[in-house]
């Protein structure tokens, strides 16, 4: 994730009636200000969208606080694999004070993603204890009179699963402590980290992660509720700054690929390469050519792995080939 200077995010923030945005209270470059988890519902049995990283009590003292002493959690989502993000299930499961004891946990299952070790043990007590389910493209999940629908969204990781919550109900009149209210036909979208509120995202396959982008835009959400970061709602000229986001992100991703072929029409410098050329490019001479104003050596690692992404999806494309360590274009549209 891109870091910038951050503004601080308050810890517990009512976005809607029956939503509720509650920092995970993790804050560092990769998560930003902190992990956002979601509280889903107003009933005695809500949903819980993510569970940070399970090592903040403050956290934990928040969820508390938002539910109070009668409401408990009964349902916990989980939009990917990564430990900021489900590094807090087995202290929940044990939290009679915050969960239900029916608790169940879901989350997409993923053969490669969930057989890691460090996986296995953040979902081990949900496991042991039979509550840990698959959640299948296109699930609904009801709570109270807002409709949660899963929609897999890969690319970000393996088994990244992103949310749209829909409203049944007359929307609400707007009152105090609630950012806004939302009809039957605006779609809320629970993002995971594939568009984050600031900055743009990890990616560990661009090939997947545009398409998901595709399918996000597609929805035309309302507003974004993103994995870290400020939430994404409003509007300008009657464009909904949720679409200009993920349009943003579409535009910045085709821009880099049309650059890195831009650089790979051209002919390769003649003396670094230990290989016969043939037109071929190394991975370092790519990156120096496009990110022309960059000396830090790990921001050059990050520009060098992000060239790596996108070379690997024109090479899918079948527009670049790779023999050893040179790219060379074979095809192209500009």
């Amino acid at each position: 994730m891109a870091t910038t200077q951050l503004d601080k995010l308050v810890p517990v923030q009512k976005i809607a009636k029956g939503i509720v945005r509650v920092l995970g209270m993790n804050p560092g470059p990769f998560t930003l200000e902190g992990t956002n988890t979601y509280l889903i519902g107003e009933g005695e049995q809500r949903v819980l969208v993510d569970t940070g990283d399970g090592k903040q009590p403050g956290y934990f003292d928040l969820l508390k606080q938002v539910l109070g002493s009668i409401d408990r959690i009964d349902r916990i989502l989980l939009t990917h694999w990564h430990a900021d993000h489900i590094g807090g299930v087995n202290r929940l499961l044990d939290m009679h004070d915050i969960v239900s004891r029916s608790c169940t946990v879901y989350k997409c299952q993923n053969e490669v993603t969930d057989s890691a070790d460090t996986v296995c043990e953040m979902l081990a007590v949900a496991r042991e204890r039979g509550k840990l389910r698959d959640i299948s493209d296109l699930q609904v999940f009801e709570v109270d009179n807002l409709r949660l629908q899963a929609a897999f969204t890969p690319g970000h990781t393996e088994d990244h699963m992103s949310f749209t919550i829909t409203n049944r109900s007359k929307p609400a009149e707007l009152t105090q402590g609630i950012d806004f209210v939302f009809s039957s036909d605006e779609c809320l979208l629970l993002t995971g980290d594939l568009v984050l509120g600031r900055g743009t995202t990890i990616v560990h396959d661009l090939r997947p992660y545009m398409k998901s982008l595709d399918r996000l835009l597609a929805m035309r959400p309302t507003v974004l509720l993103p994995g870290h970061g400020p939430v994404i709602s409003g509007n300008e000229k009657g464009r909904f700054n949720a679409v200009r986001v993920i349009e943003e992100y579409i535009k910045h991703r085709n821009m880099r690929e049309r650059q890195i072929v831009a650089v790979l029409v051209r002919q390769p410098p003649a003396d670094k390469s230990p290989f016969p050329r043939n037109g071929g490019w190394l991975l370092e001479e790519i990156t120096s050519a496009v990110y022309t104003d960059i000396t830090d050596p790990k921001i050059i690692q990050a520009a060098q792995n992000n060239t790596l992404l996108h070379l690997g999806k024109l090479e899918h494309d079948g527009q670049v080939v790779r023999v050893q360590n040179l790219y060379r274009l074979i095809k192209h549209n500009i």
